[in-house]
């Protein structure tokens, strides 16, 4: 990996959204999903935690508790903000350089196998990024709540009650060339392959914005819209040196032991610094991330 992008993942603690600017419920948000601050953070990867739905996040299962998406509501809106600016980079896979989730799913036609049909929840909202928090640009065609919808694991069915130990990466776009009639019909299996390691959400370029770098992403839904998005997380997209190894939201001891686990392995997901082996690089990669 080339010393600029380690030093610039150094910098950065994660690349979620850090702050919220501002939030107002809409008419029909949904009641007690009206804390903003579960929107910052990486996507969900369980939900249901301590209920008889305990489940995996997965386009059959999406996010549904209060604690783990913002509702919106017919004229509502969500500011956030990032610490470190969202740059658009044209070498970003795609060009895509900002991720939003969402809680949309894909309607199982085969359940619980995890075939896809069309999907449920896709509520929409309009999302606008700024560099300054004062100027908006609107981005066009692309909603909040929808395609596509998170895949936390890439080894754990689309209902297991326990996480996978293979988690996708939120930071990797999606093709945007795919749409929703590229998942019809498509087994679970297949849908994984599809998502090729990616953890789904609505990828944005910025490029066309005319912006180098954005700070403020903001997610509103029109006063006369009938459905009410959801937000679960908003990423800054693109290569990430993730010391978040166990995929838990949180860097700390068990990612550390990941990597003594993995120490001197060629070819592991530990090897956070890419340069071959699992060693020391990536050992102070994992403790300058420590949570």
């Amino acid at each position: 990996m080339p010393l600029l992008l380690i030093c610039t993942a150094l910098l950065a603690s994660d690349p979620w959204a850090d702050a919220v600017v501002s939030y107002q419920a809409g008419t029909g948000a949904a009641p007690g999903y009206d804390v903003p601050a579960t929107a910052l953070g990486p996507p969900e990867t369980l939900t249901g935690e301590d209920t008889a739905t305990t489940s995996v996040v997965s386009p059959f299962s999406p996010a549904w508790r209060p604690d783990e998406v913002v509702s919106l509501g017919a004229g509502g809106a969500i500011t956030l903000a990032f610490d470190q600016p969202v740059l658009d980079d044209p070498a970003n896979p795609w060009g895509i350089d900002l991720i939003v989730y969402g809680n949309a799913g894909f309607i199982d036609v085969a359940f619980p196998a995890g075939v896809c049909g069309g999907l449920f929840g896709a509520d929409g909202g309009d999302i606008s990024v700024s560099g300054d928090g004062v100027t908006w640009h609107e981005i066009s065609g692309i909603h909040a709540d929808g395609l596509w919808p998170t895949l936390a694991w890439q080894d754990a069915g689309p209902y297991d009650e326990a996480p996978g130990e293979i988690p996708t990466d939120p930071t990797a776009a999606m093709d945007p060339a795919l749409s929703a009639a590229d998942a019809e019909g498509l087994t679970f299996n297949e849908l994984l392959t599809l998502y090729g390691g990616a953890a789904g959400g609505a990828g944005i370029d910025l490029a066309p914005t005319g912006l180098a770098a954005i700070s403020f992403v903001r997610i509103a839904v029109d006063a006369d819209a009938w459905l009410s998005a959801e937000i679960d997380a908003v990423v800054d997209a693109g290569p990430w040196t993730d010391a978040d190894l166990n995929g838990d939201g949180v860097v700390g001891v068990d990612d550390l032991l990941m990597i003594i686990g993995a120490w001197g392995e060629q070819d592991s997901s530990a090897d956070l610094d890419q340069d071959g082996v699992v060693g020391v690089d990536d050992l102070l990669i994992v403790l300058d991330a420590w949570a």
